[in-house]
């Protein structure tokens, strides 16, 4: 099994190096249970984030570096370029846990998913995990609509990307010229894209973070919402039921939520040692 790991960047030479190593230092990479393919697409820094990449990195690690178009232009560069069975993409500053690989290797051994979130884990500027949070669950109509984005109607919590994990088949449902020119609500259209074909299923497990640190993109709220709406369907009627209940059960305990999506969330039986 292979995995592709994507990070674009620009001058993130104070953060890039936690990053690089959450991916470089995987269990299932260091075992060699898994091959890892990861590529870093640096928008021509001109502090030191090159050699903090040298210092830190390792033989699977390749480094583009040129003049981008910003984030997504260098996400989509990678992302044509990518050959594992699995992909995900992190931006600088951000996190995996550490047997995050292993997580997704266990479950694609044992269920036909395309593709996978874990619990929604935040660090400090510091890289202290300081939150968890387990997802209740994902709807198709209401991504494609761009609902879990906190915008109205709805007000549905994230997708988020930091721990978020999709087989490659799933990228020829993405137009990745169109990717390339969002400033802030790309990972929202990939999600709308995949879930024209696929389930997001919910794994009860750390598998990535978010990191907060001052100036980020995700701060440019009203764009990320502006460019959602461009692409976004129109949610159904139907959508609202299933927006008002899901509200309510996302902070409900892991096993009602469990209860009420048992085919798309997997938490760990520790009898039988599997997911399910």
């Amino acid at each position: 099994m292979k995995f592709t790991i994507v990070t674009p960047c620009r001058n993130a030479e104070s953060l890039i190096a936690d990053t690089v190593r959450s991916v470089v230092n995987q269990s299932a990479v260091l075992s060699g249970r898994v091959k890892l393919d990861y590529a870093i697409y640096d928008g021509a820094s001109t502090d030191g984030t090159l050699a903090v990449i040298r210092n830190v990195g390792a033989p699977a690690v390749s480094v583009h570096s040129g003049p981008d178009a910003g984030m997504y232009d260098a996400l989509a560069r990678g992302l044509r370029r990518a050959d594992g069975d699995w992909i995900a993409y992190l931006n600088a500053g951000d996190m995996l846990a550490e047997r995050a690989f292993d997580t997704i290797a266990d479950v694609a051994e044992t269920h036909d998913v395309q593709w996978i979130t874990g619990i929604a884990a935040r660090y400090s500027e510091r890289g202290a995990a300081a939150y968890f949070s387990l997802p209740f669950r994902y709807r198709r109509s209401l991504m494609i609509a761009g609902q879990y984005t906190r915008r109205p109607p709805f007000f549905l919590p994230w997708i988020q990307q930091e721990s978020t994990f999709w087989r490659t088949s799933l990228m020829r449902l993405v137009d990745l010229e169109r990717l390339a020119r969002f400033r802030r609500a790309g990972d929202a259209y990939l999600w709308s894209c995949f879930a024209r074909e696929a389930d997001l299923c919910v794994v009860a497990a750390h598998l990535g973070g978010f990191r907060h640190h001052p100036g980020q993109l995700s701060d440019a709220k009203s764009v990320y919402k502006r460019e959602v709406a461009e692409f976004a369907a129109k949610p159904r009627l139907r959508d609202s039921f299933f927006a008002l209940i899901d509200n309510i059960l996302w902070y409900a305990p892991p096993r009602v939520k469990k209860m009420f999506n048992r085919d798309l969330m997997l938490q760990y039986d520790f009898k039988t040692g599997q997911w399910a």
